[in-house]
This record gives C-alpha cells, sequence and structure tokens, in this order.
C-alpha cells in the first residue's frame, strides 16, 4: 500500500514525511515560503522574462510547489511579460482582462516546464494539495511574505477563485492530457477517498476528478480518448474559473511531466533550460542526485544565461558544481544564506562565495558523490564516497576551520 504522510506547516502549504528515511521534505516554516525564498526570489526577472522561449526544468518535482509559485510568479507578472511580448511577437493583440490588466494573446506560449519526479504517485496527487489552511481553531497562518499571500488570494473581483486552486485546475489538466493513467490511477483513487486524508485535499478538484470518471464510464471512454471530455470538463467549472482561465491565458503554458530517474531522462534529454529547480532528496541519504557526472549533465542542459537553484550548500555539492564548470554563489534572503546559485555567465552571481566557503570545498568535506554511469544506487554511492574520504591525504574540515580563525 502506498505511504502518504502529510502534515500542515506554518504557512498553510502542506509538508511531507518520507518513511523510508524517516526525515521530512519540508520544514516547519511551510513549503510554500520555501519554494519562493529558494526558487523564486532569486530569479533574475528582467532576463528571464525578455527571453523570445522560457524552458524551466523542475528536479524532484514531488507535490509541485516549486512549480506551482513559478506559476504565480508568472501570474502575477502579465503585465510584465506583456511588454516583452508585444516587443518579440509580430501580431501581439492588447486585452484587457477583469483584473484591470493588459495581455496578449500568446502571452504564455513561450513557456515551458518540464516536472520530474520518480513518484509517480506524490506528481499525481499534486493538483488536489490544498494551501491556505488552519489546521487549528482560531490559528493564524504565519505568512511573513507580502507575496506569498498574494499568491494565496487574489484581489479581485468580488469572489475570486483562489489563484493556488486556479493552478491546481491547470495542473490537473495537463496531467490529465500527458498522463491519462492519472485518471484511473488506483493507488491514487485510495488517496483521494480516505477520510484521513480530507483536510490535505482540494474537494473542487476531486469532484473534477470523480466527474472526469463518471463521464468516462458513462460514454464509454478509453483513457487516451478522454480529452474529448474537454468541453464538457468547462460546463463542470465555476464560472470565476472558467473566466480567469480563458483572460489569463493559462492554459497556453506548455507543462510536461516525466515520471522515472532523473538520471535517466537528463541523459536523453535534448532540451537547454533557463532555469533548473533541483530540490531532490538531503545529498546525504539520497546523493544520487547530487554527484559529478549528475551536475555535469545539467551543465550541458543549462542555458548560457540560465540559472540552476538548489536549497543546498554542502561541500560535496557545490564542488561538484565548479569541478562541471558551473560559477557558484549564496543565495542569501533576508541576510542570511539559504541556498546555492550555480550559472555559467559569472555576471548574474550577485553573492560569491567567500574566501572561507571556497577554501572548504577543498577539504575532505569536499569530495565529491561519484556516479560514474549515473546508475548506482544510493548505497553504493555513499560508500565509494566514504572510501575515498577516509583514504584522502585533504585537510579535515574541522582542522580547516580552526586554522582558518587563527589565520
Amino acid at each position: 500500500m502506498y505511504e502518504f504522510h502529510p502534515y500542515f506547516t506554518n504557512d498553510g502549504s502542506t509538508g511531507l514525511y518520507n518513511s523510508a528515511c524517516n526525515d521530512i521534505y519540508h520544514s516547519a516554516t511551510g513549503a510554500l515560503t520555501e519554494a519562493y525564498e529558494k526558487f523564486i526570489y532569486p530569479i533574475d526577472s528582467n532576463n528571464l522574462l525578455a527571453k523570445e522561449k522560457i524552458n524551466v526544468l523542475d528536479i524532484c518535482y514531488g507535490i509541485g510547489y516549486n512549480t506551482k509559485s513559478f506559476l504565480k510568479f508568472l501570474y502575477e507578472n502579465i503585465a510584465l511579460l506583456n511588454n516583452y511580448a508585444t516587443v518579440h511577437t509580430d501580431n501581439a493583440k492588447n486585452k484587457t482582462d477583469y483584473y484591470g490588466k493588459i495581455y496578449t494573446d500568446n502571452i504564455f506560449s513561450k513557456i515551458s516546464i518540464t516536472a520530474v519526479d520518480s513518484d509517480k504517485i506524490l506528481l499525481f496527487l499534486s493538483p488536489f494539495i490544498k494551501t491556505g489552511v488552519r489546521h487549528y481553531k482560531n490559528e493564524k497562518l504565519n505568512f511573513n511574505y507580502p507575496n506569498i499571500k498574494k499568491y494565496l488570494y487574489a484581489a479581485k473581483p468580488k469572489h475570486p477563485p483562489k489563484i493556488y486552486d486556479l493552478i491546481n485546475f491547470l495542473l490537473f489538466e495537463k496531467i490529465a492530457q500527458n498522463e491519462p493513467e492519472f485518471l484511473g490511477n488506483d493507488e491514487l483513487a485510495s488517496i483521494l477517498n480516505e477520510e484521513t486524508y480530507k483536510p490535505y485535499l482540494n474537494s473542487q478538484i476531486k469532484g473534477l476528478h470523480q466527474f472526469y470518471l463518471n463521464s468516462c464510464d458513462t460514454f464509454n471512454t478509453e483513457p487516451h480518448k478522454r480529452l474529448n471530455l474537454h468541453n464538457i470538463y468547462y460546463k463542470y467549472l465555476s464560472k470565476h474559473y472558467k473566466n480567469t482561465l480563458k483572460s489569463t491565458k493559462l492554459e497556453d503554458i506548455n507543462f510536461i511531466p516525466k515520471i522515472g530517474d532523473a538520471r535517466e531522462i537528463i541523459k536523453v534529454d535534448k532540451n537547454t533550460y533557463d532555469l533548473i529547480f533541483l530540490d531532490a532528496f538531503t545529498p546525504s541519504k539520497c546523493p544520487c542526485l547530487w554527484s559529478l557526472e549528475f551536475f555535469q549533465e545539467l551543465y550541458n542542459h543549462l542555458d548560457e544565461d540560465g540559472m540552476l537553484l538548489t536549497y543546498s550548500m554542502s561541500a560535496p555539492v557545490r564542488n561538484a558544481m565548479l569541478q562541471s564548470g558551473f560559477t557558484i554563489g549564496n543565495n542569501i534572503h533576508e541576510g542570511k544564506c539559504i541556498g546555492t546559485i550555480s550559472v555559467k555567465n559569472p555576471t548574474l552571481i550577485k553573492h560569491p562565495l567567500s574566501e572561507f566557503e571556497f577554501g572548504l570545498l577543498k577539504t575532505k568535506s569536499g569530495i565529491v558523490y561519484r556516479d560514474k554511469n549515473l546508475t548506482d544506487q544510493n548505497e553504493s554511492i555513499i560508500e565509494r564516497r566514504n572510501a575515498e574520504v577516509k583514504n584522502s591525504n585533504l585537510i579535515s574540515s574541522s582542522k580547516y576551520k580552526k586554522k582558518f580563525k587563527i589565520l
């Protein structure tokens, strides 16, 4: 039976516990807060939005908070996107939606997001996950950032849909188009019908899922033909959802879910990306997506003005980035380093590593994880690195820190 362990975090988002690693995916601060801090705020929006095409690779998509936050980032910048679209598009036609913002017919058509995860059930669950929940009576949620609050609620019209829900509707449709199994998956259905998980799931999206299933039964529709229900689907949606989806053109975004080992997927991928979100599980427990060889692949898939963003600041990870050719820097938010930024273009780094941080990468702690053929199990990768650390003549990180303080 599939193990699903959700819990609410301080910003009202849903976190997950990983029983296999006896660890959590998200901190108590909140998955939504972490997504904004570590993957959205560092983006150089002026350079990104000026591009003809924007390709995003979300590695370890999970329940989708990084992608959803990026979609909200785009939603908030409709007017800004339009400014660039009118410059780069021959037949851009301006209109005004009921939010009073300007957009073009093809404003989101230049956006492509590839979402990769080895856990198909988590990916399938992503459109159903609820955000902005008060899980205890009279509890006040901790919204530290204005953008996060705006992410949950639109300002107008009088009774607007939650923007998060709007994005979930979008993801539901895109996943159904690309992975028809999603609609009839038994493991997904068991979670959606489990009373224990009810507080974490959006009832409207669940209703839409059931509507699809009932419609398929009624019309004896094969799974791959369920897209023919598109017009019926729009009749099911509320007026606000229909109007907002139509007016913002969010549906023009190309969302591509890919289920499998990210190492195998990246080896056959021919695309280059403007943004890469690397949100794999902690390197010390799951190093397969933090190896030198994997970063070499990512380097080849990053655009010359692209950015690879991750929460990890560990020495072996940063050293692997450097050895792969990246220029790296700190992701600084409110005076605190909360992640690493990797680029090919050094001018994109606002906060370079310090002399001490570079020196730390030359100690034993900076010895990289190795996975020559990108096929090894985590245990083998960890064992190999442990042996290399044990036999290394490099200074230990503890001695280096003492020596650096003396100097």
